[in-house]
């Protein structure tokens, strides 16, 4: 008896110790190999044809949002502003004036004293005055209260023919705006295409801009074992490979997951933010990296658009 319950013990202690759920390691899903890249890369274009009398950068530069970066010879365009700018002026000022509103009442009211002083000499009198006077003393009156109403027209129209000429002020702003040329984004600028002095057609690149603070990482998984849902809004770790064998962490958070299997693969991006070292990006585009992407980790929530009361169709 003594010798059965010596061997339960034994056989207690020496049984290996499974770990309780919670303990168990955490599911990650590494990607090698990864591209690291710029989010935004644009080249900037020019959009009106000329020559070339601007480019406020050259290559490395960096450069800030809507930052003039090139213009476009726009002295046309500026002539062209200053002619509809002084259209505008001479239309507005007609609009603001009631001349000849005021003109016309005041002649309207005289007008009407003079016929009634005709009619009031008739009654003192018969025949004191001609009818053929008193007619047209009242034909006077009439014209004077229809040139008000005329007047009235004309200066309404008048404020349209400003509000007309306005517009055309703003088309030929446009058409000087779109000689210069704007950073679209805060980053450095990667390569100059066009130089002062060249022509440029619409749609000829003259620089090349790139975000560099915020990159893309995107990768493969295989599809046999992961599915959107586990990997979107997950959080990342990025292993940059720097030179001389260094390695830098980053950490990010899965932005995309492809919706299309491409040969077993299912490819994944993040986002990271490269870190600063010496005032100096420390992460660039074109750099190898691997991707640990942490499974077991709650997914940012997306918002999704609440879905609108159901209607019925009505039926004829």
């Amino acid at each position: 008896m003594f010798s059965t319950h010596l061997l339960v013990t034994l056989a207690l202690v020496l049984a290996p110790k499974v770990a309780p759920p919670n303990e168990a390691a955490p599911r990650e899903a590494v990607i090698l190999d990864c591209e690291v890249s710029s989010i935004e890369d644009q080249a900037v274009p020019a959009s009106d044809p000329g020559v070339l009398v601007k480019v406020n950068a050259k290559e490395g530069t960096r450069v800030t949002k809507d930052a003039e970066v090139a213009r476009v010879d726009d002295r046309e365009a500026q002539a062209q502003l200053t002619v509809k700018q002084k259209d505008y002026e001479v239309a507005q000022q007609e609009a603001d004036s009631k001349v000849n509103i005021d003109f016309n009442k005041v002649t309207a009211e005289v007008a009407k004293k003079a016929w009634e002083r005709l009619i009031e000499a008739n009654r003192g009198q018969a025949r004191a005055v001609s009818e053929i006077e008193v007619l047209r003393a009242e034909l006077e009156y009439r014209k004077a209260v229809l040139g008000t109403v005329k007047a009235t027209q004309e200066n309404a129209s008048n404020k349209l023919t400003a509000e007309a000429k306005k517009a055309e002020v703003g088309a030929a702003q446009v058409g000087v705006d779109r000689r210069v040329l704007h950073a679209p984004f805060d980053g450095y600028v990667n390569k100059i295409y066009r130089h002062v002095g060249e022509w440029v057609s619409p749609g000829d690149p003259v620089m090349q801009i790139v975000r560099v603070d915020r990159l893309r990482v995107s990768g493969n998984l295989d599809a046999a074992d992961w599915g959107p849902g586990d990997i979107e809004g997950r959080k990342v770790t990025v292993e940059v490979m720097l030179p001389r064998g260094r390695v830098e962490k980053v950490t990010g958070n899965i932005v995309y997951v492809s919706p299309v299997v491409e040969g077993g693969l299912l490819p994944v991006t993040a986002e990271i933010e490269s870190p600063l070292e010496n005032n100096q990006l420390l992460v660039r585009a074109g750099l190898k990296a691997n991707m640990t992407i942490h499974i077991d980790q709650a997914a940012e929530p997306t918002p999704r658009p609440l879905a609108g009361p159901r209607k019925t169709p009505e039926r004829n």
